[in-house]
């Protein structure tokens, strides 16, 4: 087969999913932020003028990046916590979400860095979300000022904890998990509280 034919069969078979997970791989190696329409193209091994077709630049492939990971992400949550509430649930919660981070750490990045307004597919799966981790912390509260407090503080505590993995912290040799456990366990230990003002 000539060089011409294979790149015609290799763009009739591009797909969005297909460069999304291609620019992940890519981003994986390299960095988000030196990844080109040059380098996915060469990667793909087609001609770069072909991701035109199915994005307008690397700021919309981003996004639609974005989309796809907190699909992704809401999906394994709430396949996860079906059948659990409770401690268990934000335990599970706690550990998915992490998992999910620590494994795809530049899909967390960029859903991290996506401000939720401007895009209305977007802002949705942010809000499906919270809706869960509302849903969760439901069982202790049905006040939704205490319940936005909570929220806030879970996803503060969880974000705070994998961005400082990120950046190269908790290299001794203490245990990594027990302390995520710790964690988990103090913002469990604070909720009867809370259920207390009901």
């Amino acid at each position: 087969m000539s060089q011409k034919n294979i790149l015609t069969k290799q763009k009739r078979n591009l797909t969005k999913q297909k460069i999304i997970e291609v620019t992940f791989e890519l981003a994986d190696e390299i960095g988000l932020n030196k990844v080109t329409f040059q380098k996915i193209a060469e990667k793909l091994g087609i001609k770069y003028p072909s991701l035109y077709n199915h994005f307008k630049n690397m700021e919309n492939l981003k996004l639609e990046m974005t989309i796809s990971s907190l699909n992704r992400l809401n999906s394994i949550l709430t396949q996860g916590l079906i059948g659990k509430s409770g401690e268990d649930a934000i335990k599970e919660f706690s550990k998915l979400y992490k998992e999910f981070a620590f494994e795809n750490r530049t899909a967390y990045e960029l859903f991290i860095s996506t401000r939720t307004t401007g895009n209305e597919e977007f802002f949705n799966l942010a809000r499906e979300t919270f809706t869960i981790i509302f849903q969760i912390l439901g069982y202790y509260t049905n006040d939704r000022v205490y319940l936005t407090h909570k929220s806030r503080a879970l996803r503060s505590m969880l974000h705070g904890f994998i961005s400082l993995y990120f950046f190269g912290y908790f290299k001794n040799d203490i245990d990594l998990e027990e302390s995520f456990e710790f964690l988990v366990e103090d913002f469990i230990y604070s909720l009867p509280r809370i259920s207390e003002k009901n």
